[in-house]
């Protein structure tokens, strides 16, 4: 893999008749028997006959106006200049104990529990919840050191500057990225604080942290990576699961227009397609600019950086890599040079320039303009609905297959997986927008489900995988909601259980 793919119990007071003789009190135990400590319990199974089943409980309520008090996304009212990117930073360099193996592996255990078993004694001590966790206007020039705060404070900033151009255009695909692993901790440490704030019935610090949340992973769009584009869509899907237990709250009030506010492409790619060309820069770019033939030696240099992707040289093998070797090999087949001669000059070459290549030289450029009209119809796919998308991604990543370009198996991003990570996150808002509007229903229909989604009174969103309406039945009082999956395996498909609570 290259490089740059490369965060309790609650105390009880017994008031029963002293007993005469000391009681035999017993001490909990510290960890159970796998390891895990003694307030852990293992969240319930979701998958049911083989599918992702999700059962969800709602309480038919009303939307409260203003609209913008429940607001998902940082509103410019709350905005401030500065860049987002320093003051996530600066929460990690100022409390190195807090994100440290110990505490993050309790925030990981806490993130996997159902909302109903969650510890919260043990919750308030992680630091997520007090102490750590916010900073209010009065206590602003009182406070240090308050990591989640100033997670609060970046996502409400007005530019995202990662200041990262000049690593990828000198290291290329090793470019290394820590920054953007630091912004998976603080969606952890959120996570906590959410389910914290939506399991004591807290909504409106949920709201605020669900701001601070959106905030977080579209700062991951100016990222000039497909790899920090997914960590963003990824940090998003995790806010959505949040929100998914938010509504089922009985105080909760109904979403719908705050989940519609959102944009329906929440976390757009198009700046990270583009840069993907930038990322084989360092190598590429000679080729391209050559106008004489280059020597085997200059030829060397400049592949080196596909060493360490294609793996160590073996034995006595003339070529520093496979891709060399593969790219040496067909340059002795006269038919191949003859089309990559064409290729070069259909592609904007002079050919008098591909007339002085060498032959080795002239396979390897006409291989990188390959990959370049590759990528191109790749990154175009990146805009196109579900449907369409996965039949170009296809078609195109068929005939990376049966290419002889090796170079192409090394660089061309899996764009399959791609397409179906950013159609999921726009699947799970249309899954949150229906199930508000069922709710909104529910409310103006004396807590009735509607018998079929054309019912409900406000616009009920397609699925994004098919563009057709969402899968949807009653039976029993019991709704059941579900799209097409949009990637494999399709165990990961959602079946959503819908009961009105009583």
């Amino acid at each position: 893999m290259r490089s740059l793919f490369l965060l309790l119990l609650i105390s009880m007071t017994s008031y029963a008749q002293v007993p005469t003789k000391p009681a035999s009190v017993k001490a909990a135990p510290e960890e159970q028997p796998d390891g895990k400590p003694h307030w852990f319990k293992e969240p319930p199974p979701r998958l049911k006959g083989g599918k992702h089943t999700i059962p969800i409980t709602i309480t038919p309520n009303a939307v409260k106006k203003p609209l913008s008090k429940f607001y998902l996304t940082p509103q410019y009212t709350e905005m401030q200049p500065g860049n987002r990117v320093a003051t996530f930073m600066k929460a990690v360099m100022e409390q190195d104990n807090f994100y440290a193996k110990g505490p993050r592996e309790n925030r990981d255990l806490f993130n996997q529990m159902a909302l109903e078993d969650l510890p919260l004694q043990e919750m308030r001590n992680s630091g997520c919840i007090a102490g750590l966790a916010y900073r209010s206007d009065k206590d602003r020039f009182h406070s240090r050191g308050r990591p989640l705060g100033d997670v609060d404070e970046g996502a409400r900033q007005l530019s995202s500057d990662w200041q990262i151009w000049f690593n990828i255009r000198e290291d290329g695909y090793h470019t290394l990225l820590p920054e953007v692993q630091k912004m998976r901790e603080h969606a952890s440490c959120l996570k906590v604080r959410m389910r914290y704030e939506i399991r004591t019935g807290e909504i409106d610090k949920a709201i605020y942290t669900a701001r601070t949340y959106y905030g977080l992973s579209s700062s991951l769009e100016s990222h000039p990576t497909l790899i920090g584009n997914l960590v963003g869509t990824a940090i998003q899907l995790i806010a959505f699961s949040c929100l998914e237990e938010l509504i089922q709250q009985p105080n909760c009030p109904n979403l719908y227009w705050s989940f519609m506010e959102m944009p329906t492409d929440v976390l757009s790619s198009r700046l990270a397609s583009q840069s993907e060309r930038l990322i084989g820069h360092p190598f590429l770019k000679p080729f391209l600019d050559a106008t004489g033939p280059m020597t085997e030696e200059e030829i060397y240099k400049h592949l080196k950086p596909l060493e360490s992707l294609d793996g160590e040289p073996k034995g006595n093998d003339p070529f520093p890599n496979k891709y060399a070797l593969n790219a040496g090999i067909r340059s002795t087949d006269k038919k191949k040079l003859a089309a990559a001669k064409k290729l070069l000059v259909e592609t904007g070459m002079k050919p008098t320039t591909v007339e002085k290549f060498a032959e080795m030289q002239l396979i390897i450029t006409a291989d990188i303009r390959e990959y370049e009209t590759i990528l191109d119809e790749l990154m175009i796919s990146h805009s196109l609905p579900h449907p369409a998308a996965v039949k170009q991604t296809e078609a195109v990543m068929e005939r990376v297959k049966k290419s002889d370009n090796t170079l192409l198996r090394l660089l061309v991003p899996s764009n399959r997986n791609i397409v179906s990570a950013k159609t999921r996150l726009k699947q799970h808002l249309a899954y949150l927008r229906t199930l508000e509007a069922i709710r909104l229903y529910a409310h103006e229909n004396e807590g009735k489900l509607p018998s079929k989604l054309a019912d409900c009174t406000v616009l009920v969103p397609m699925d994004p995988v098919t563009e057709k309406p969402f899968e949807y039945s009653v039976k029993d009082g019991i709704a059941t909601l579900h799209g097409a999956s949009p990637s494999l395996p399709t165990e990961e498909n959602r079946y959503y259980e819908i009961r009105i609570r009583k």
